[in-house]
């Protein structure tokens, strides 16, 4: 991971350009695949013990297209702008006890002890870039219930013939949720 000690920040702030290892990321997610370098430009202000970063980051990913499951070459570019303060050593709570966030707490990161971990940052910002719905193309056909044939790729005859075959499982259900 990528991590700035505090007392490297100076008054002016801190520019930093360099390219992360995507595998010290540790991006666990089954619908990204990050094989390349991921570029990073940000700017780090420290006044007095909070720290604003601001910065994008790219990074050539691999996704997933929701409907026929291929491979879609796709870039990541997020734009981000955080303020991390220090992390609050909060009285011990009692079970079941919550602190309950403001507006202005929404837009706020943390960092512990003296120095800040850029790398989780950007993680945090990749994640939150990855489309919910991914398609290779918007008019993607998907792939077929019956058989399973990516009808991009296959006229698939599923349809015509439609009514001697059997509902799929998911038809089934869905039947069953209407007639309710």
């Amino acid at each position: 991971m990528m991590k700035v000690q505090l007392t490297a920040i100076p008054t002016e702030g801190l520019e930093i350009q360099t390219e992360i290892d995507p595998a010290s990321l540790d991006i666990e997610d089954s619908r990204l695949k990050v094989s390349e370098p991921i570029r990073l430009q940000c700017r780090l202000v420290l006044m007095e013990k909070t720290v604003f970063v601001s910065g994008d980051a790219d990074a050539p990913t691999v996704l997933q297209c929701v409907r026929c499951l291929c491979d879609v070459p796709f870039r990541l570019r997020p734009l981000f702008q955080l303020t991390l303060q220090p992390k609050k050593k909060d009285a011990a709570k009692s079970p079941g006890e919550y602190h309950e966030l403001h507006r202005e707490e929404m837009d706020e990161n943390f960092y512990s002890g003296e120095e800040i971990e850029l790398g989780e940052l950007v993680r945090e910002q990749l994640l939150l870039a990855v489309p919910a719905y991914p398609l290779c193309r918007t008019d993607c056909r998907g792939l077929c219930p019956y058989c399973g044939t990516d009808r991009n790729q296959t006229v698939c005859r599923c349809a015509e013939e439609g009514a001697g075959l059997p509902s799929s499982p998911f038809q089934e259900r869905l039947k069953r949720i209407i007639k309710k």
